[in-house]
């Protein structure tokens, strides 16, 4: 027989509930969603402008293979030049509408698939902030950010708001926190603990206008490794403690400026730190005169209204696999950083270096003739790069490799490599060696028992 619980425990659990929800349904000043959507609006056009001007789109356009992720396999990169051109242009103008709050409905979905279909054409380009950027872009789409200070209201298009639900501004804090969090916990392990993956890096800035010797210091990789640590786990707390929160926002913007000057990384540390300011109340944002006097005063227009069935449970969707998505990493066997098994997706940032070589053999069984692999025949640098050492990788080119050939004439295929890494500056192991037939192998979400384990 079930316990029926004591009136006083169901009135707490009610109670509880209720008060969550006044929480987050408590009317919020609209003005940190317009600062969001104007100033990381401009950060994320700008990086996606940036793509159209660099190697990035290089990548994009070369006439070979093209590796995919797991579950977007059917994703890929335009077969005309042209058409990743006007694809990047697309991107950049619906960049700019969201900016300025034109058509933004319109435009927040449609750079929301746009971009993200770009991140998603080549799996050698994963970038974590152009991954991040897309998520923020799909949560612009789905709230009222042009309700104020935009094109959309100027030309009547939409009537004014002055507040919002406080759910809306804590989504964003909730994201970046997520960043944080999942990066910090991905920092504990031992190479850097030992810092050795920035031992590598910094090793080589020796010839830094500005910092350069202090990057090639012997302590100096450890201050980074253990300071970064000890910021990604405790920058959160800290910014939603009031007493706390100037200080924090301080050493995070000296954090994330040191790290633009250190490695560069885009547009992401200024992103960052535009993020970071919404953990301050909705208050300060009208303390900057640009922005206030483009806002309705906070009590003179309406408050958002939902009378959509489907926003709630999306959104309560979206936090649950953002909380979940990273934690599959603990799923798999063995160094992730290794198997680059829920390595992606997670928030490992600069956690791993890999060096070493990969060579495959293609083989007719009928006719017992091999060849040997021109990698660069089909891939540029940069793939071949990112390949070493990452299973998945190998698999679908080794599947490339078999339809190549039998396309050529060939029968029974079959495809092997010969791989060796060094992850972090630790002895070349091999990974795969020719006994096993990559081409027999299928992808998958689960692990593959065929790579061989790190020997610490």
């Amino acid at each position: 027989m079930h316990k029926i619980p004591e009136p006083s425990a169901l009135s707490k659990k009610t109670s509880l509930l209720t008060q969550l929800k006044q929480w987050l349904l408590q009317p919020t000043d609209i003005a940190p969603l317009i600062f969001f959507r104007i100033i990381g609006g401009t950060l994320m056009t700008i990086e996606l402008t940036g793509g159209m001007f660099t190697d990035y789109i290089e990548e994009l356009i070369h006439p070979g293979f093209h590796f995919s992720f797991m579950l977007t396999p059917w994703i890929k990169p335009w077969p005309e030049t042209w058409m990743m051109y006007l694809h990047f242009s697309i991107n950049i103008i619906l960049g700019v509408m969201v900016v300025v709050g034109a058509y933004y409905r319109w435009a927040t979905v449609l750079l929301c698939l746009s971009a993200t279909s770009i991140f998603l054409m080549e799996k050698s380009l994963y970038i974590n902030h152009i991954y991040l950027y897309c998520l923020m872009i799909f949560l612009l789409s789905f709230l009222p950010a042009h309700r104020a200070f935009s094109y959309d209201l100027k030309k009547g298009r939409v009537t004014p708001l002055s507040q919002v639900p406080a759910w809306m501004i804590y989504l964003f804090v909730f994201q970046i926190s997520i960043v944080y969090l999942y990066a910090g916990i991905a920092k504990i392990n031992v190479d850097w603990l030992q810092a050795q993956p920035l031992k590598m890096w910094l090793g080589n800035k020796g010839d830094h206008p500005i910092l350069g010797g202090l990057l090639v210091q012997d302590w100096y990789p450890y201050l980074v490794a253990y300071g970064g640590l000890a910021f990604d786990l405790l920058v959160v707390p800290f910014m939603l403690w009031k007493k706390s929160r100037k200080v924090t926002f301080f050493i995070a913007c000296f954090f994330h400026a040191t790290n633009a000057l250190t490695f560069g990384i885009g547009t992401f540390p200024w992103f960052s730190i535009v993020a970071t300011t919404l953990f301050f109340p909705a208050s300060t944002f009208r303390k900057w005169k640009w922005l206030d006097r483009h806002l309705p005063l906070s009590n003179s227009a309406t408050t958002f209204q939902n009378n959509s069935k489907i926003l709630y449970p999306v959104i309560i969707l979206y936090t649950l696999l953002q909380l979940a998505v990273p934690l599959r990493q603990f799923w798999y066997e063995g160094n992730s950083s290794w198997y680059d098994e829920g390595h992606n997706f997670s928030w490992h940032m600069m956690l791993r270096t890999k060096r070493g070589r990969a060579v495959f053999y293609v083989k007719d069984l009928q006719t017992g003739k091999e060849q040997r692999i021109n990698n660069l025949e089909y891939l540029t640098h940069n793939q071949y790069r990112k390949m070493i050492g990452k299973p998945d990788m190998l698999l679908e080119f080794a599947h490339f490799l078999k339809g190549e050939f039998e396309s050529k004439g060939w029968e029974e295929v079959q495809v092997m490599v010969y791989c060796h890494a060094s992850l972090n500056g630790r002895p070349k192991q091999v990974m795969l060696n020719k006994d096993i037939i990559l081409s027999e192998q299928e992808r998958g979400l689960g692990h593959y028992d065929w790579v061989r384990g790190l020997k610490e």
